[in-house]
């Protein structure tokens, strides 16, 4: 599984509806922080993989990742660099 860097402003969105969807837990930013690099890294990773498989190529960059946001989803992420 490869990582991507976000930005702090994707991450912190993700990290806000996490944290909203657990209910706005009290001293949780930290966790959700961190639930959502990974959360992101996944959804960017399963993009890659579903397109290479589509199109029999290989893509280096996810353009829009989603976050649960109660119920519904929310694209987050534009244009997201892998890191070494």
């Amino acid at each position: 599984m490869k990582n991507y860097n976000f930005s702090e402003k994707a991450i912190a969105e993700a990290a806000y509806y996490i944290w909203q969807n657990n209910g706005c837990p009290a001293n949780s930013s930290l966790q959700d922080w961190n639930a959502a690099i990974n959360q992101l890294n996944a959804m960017a990773n399963a993009k890659k993989t579903s397109l290479s498989s589509k199109y029999g190529t290989k893509t280096s960059s996810c353009k829009t990742s989603t976050v649960a946001k109660k119920g519904s989803v929310k694209k987050v992420v534009k244009g997201a660099k892998k890191s070494k």
